[in-house]
């Protein structure tokens, strides 16, 4: 070694790993849950919370998925207390169909399939294993199965404030009013008054104008 060449003292070494690190520090780390909505043509917007990777399903050239600000989507049991056998899973399964999900939103291991249309408002909350969808998904006449008719359909909207409850399904031509409570397991065909609590198969009234109460 070259007796000329001065050792450097420590202090050196640690203020060059301290700029290194400023450096670093100032390139913006890409999410993995960014890359991933992004990779199924979703734009991953500032306050969403995922845990677990949700699927995001367009079939059709105009087919839409716009979900709004401080979305909540859990695909695993961490952050769910009875659990989540399935991934949020949110399908436009239509050249035109949309889903449009307000701000606020959270789900659970649930599915939302859309051929048409289906609206859901702001701070709903869907729980584990529901499933909304707007068709009967195949026609109920076997010989328009074997002609491969399309199945009827109707949109759906669900008001804001909405609570759905786990293992609850939601049926085509669905309007759900603001604040209602649609109980575990109730498979809701028809439409539901606001402030309403319903259960059952058929869902039927439990209550209603439970603001008063």
């Amino acid at each position: 070694m070259n007796d000329n060449i001065k050792k450097l003292p420590a202090y050196h070494y640690v203020r060059s790993a301290y700029i290194i690190f400023l450096r670093f520090k100032r390139i913006p780390i890409i999410p993995l849950y960014w890359v991933w909505c992004f990779s199924q043509g979703i734009k991953m917007q500032r306050g969403w919370h995922l845990s677990g990777r949700p699927q995001f399903r367009k079939k059709g050239r105009n087919a839409k998925i716009i979900i709004g600000k401080s979305f909540r989507a859990y695909s695993n049991s961490r952050n769910n207390s009875i659990g989540v056998f399935q991934p949020v899973i949110i399908t436009a399964w239509g050249e035109n169909a949309q889903i449009i999900i307000g701000d606020n939103v959270g789900i659970s291991g649930c599915s939302i399939t859309a051929s048409e249309k289906i609206i859901i408002g702001n701070r709903v909350l869907i729980g584990a294993g529901a499933l909304i969808i707007d068709t009967d998904a195949h026609p109920l006449l076997p010989r328009d199965r074997e002609n491969m008719i399309l199945p009827s359909m109707a949109p759906i909207i669900i008001d804001d404030d909405v609570f759905i409850g786990a293992r609850a399904i939601i049926l085509k031509g669905v309007h759900i009013g603001q604040g209602a409570v649609i109980a575990a397991g109730a498979v809701v065909v028809k439409n539901v008054n606001p402030f309403t609590i319903v259960g059952g198969n058929p869902a039927r009234k439990i209550k209603e104008n439970i603001m008063n109460h």
